[in-house]
């Protein structure tokens, strides 16, 4: 079944915050310790993700469903970066386990229309992904911070 991408709506946040949690500790139990993950439950996810869809219209986010279950999200704003302040950077895009490699992702990405990204430079299947869909490294690194955790990045930029 083809994925319905549409706006994040105040209706979606409580999915939002399952999901949103769920794939965190998925993907992220070597970079964040097991306290912060726990503390980033469904419920606290699920209130971060009420400030995300009302932050303005320069902010914006996006999820995937299929049949009635929100099972990807993307979000995207303007460019954090010097240099790039008018550009939209591309702050999060996640999709759920079992829906992986269906297109969802694709899908998402490109309803957010971003022009650059960052991403873990130890990540290279994802940055693959970026790949394809026409983001390449600009030779841009830093050491970001993830809840405190020091995560070494790549910037992507189309």
């Amino acid at each position: 079944m083809a994925p319905l991408i549409r706006r994040a709506e105040a209706g979606d946040v409580t999915r939002l915050g399952e999901l949103h949690s769920a794939v965190w500790a998925e993907l992220y139990p070597d970079v964040l310790s097991p306290a912060i993950l726990a503390s980033l439950d469904p419920t606290t996810m699920a209130e971060l993700w009420g400030r995300f869809i009302t932050r303005g219209d320069d902010y914006v986010q996006h999820v995937a469903v299929v049949g009635d279950e929100i099972v990807g999200f993307v979000g995207v704003g303007p460019g954090r970066e010097p240099g790039y302040e008018l550009g939209r950077e591309l702050y999060f895009i996640y999709v759920a386990p079992e829906h992986r490699r269906s297109a969802i992702g694709k899908q998402l990405l490109k309803q957010a229309d971003a022009d650059y990204l960052w991403i873990a430079e130890a990540n290279r299947p994802t940055q693959a992904f970026y790949r394809k869909q026409k983001f390449y490294p600009d030779s841009v690194r830093r050491v970001g911070a993830l809840f405190g955790a020091e995560l070494p990045e790549v910037r992507m930029a189309r």
